[in-house]
């Protein structure tokens, strides 16, 4: 398992607690934008996490919705009916065309080769939705959050700081479609949108950056006195910062 999935691992739990709030609202967000109907359509969400996609997707009418990832913890947090696949995200275990439409939030800046991701994307479902964070500086309270925590001895991982190294390639409105025609999709949008996450109090912003894959393994390592200081200089850091609001790109391909 590469070091990403075993944060992901590690995080599953604090996860659930914090940011899955969010990603299930920046997934409803991505799904605004599908270029084919739900309706009964046969949906597989890669880099699915707690599967928030197969969730909105099912919400929407999808016939079936299928979660794909490597972090088997996360996957576990599920909701139980959807199916789940332990599988990397460009070797796919899929027929051509198994699906109508690939939905994959926030997933392609994880790996080394977008356009290889892509182009097997485009391999098992006609049509796909991906979502990035957009170009510029973060929301304020992800910055003061992480950098309360550094002050406290938190070191960036390395799968975490290559991921921020190799974001350019993904989130760039025009990198992003240039991907997505070079592998073959035809018709090609890239829409950059700001969603409410919901999360305004600092108990609610520390709970979403404390259970981040980068951070949360580190905050469960720390001893009980030690993760009591953590949260109360996450919330402290964050007071004043909310709401929060995320901008984010979404590349619509078929």
């Amino acid at each position: 398992m590469t070091d990403a999935g075993g944060a992901y691992d590690a995080a599953a739990d604090a996860w659930v607690d914090g940011p899955a709030r969010i990603y299930a609202r920046l997934a409803e967000a991505m799904l605004d934008h599908s270029p084919v109907p739900f309706a009964g359509a046969a949906v597989l969400d890669v880099g699915a996490g707690t599967a928030v996609a197969c969730d909105a997707a099912l919400r929407r009418g999808a016939r079936r919705a299928v979660a794909a990832d490597v972090a088997a913890a996360m996957l576990r947090r599920r909701t139980p009916s959807i199916p789940a696949v332990l599988a990397d995200a460009v070797r796919l275990p899929f027929v051509d065309r198994g699906f109508d439409l690939l939905a994959a939030g926030f997933c392609l800046s994880h790996l080394p080769d977008p356009a290889a991701a892509l182009r097997e994307w485009r391999r098992v479902a006609g049509a796909t939705v991906v979502s990035a964070f957009a170009p510029g500086p973060p929301h304020p309270a992800k910055t003061a959050v992480d950098e309360a925590m550094e002050r406290l001895g938190f070191v960036v991982p390395a799968w975490y700081q290559q991921v921020k190294d190799r974001s350019s390639a993904v989130e760039d409105p025009g990198a992003l479609a240039s991907l997505a025609r070079a592998v073959g999709f035809g018709t090609v949008r890239v829409t950059q949108e700001r969603v409410d996450t919901g999360l305004a109090a600092p108990g609610e912003i520390a709970s979403w950056r404390l259970g981040m894959a980068h951070l949360a393994p580190w905050v469960a390592g720390l001893s009980e006195a030690r993760r009591v200081e953590a949260r109360a200089a996450a919330e402290d850091a964050a007071t004043g910062l909310g709401p929060v609001t995320i901008e984010m790109l979404v590349l619509s391909g078929s």
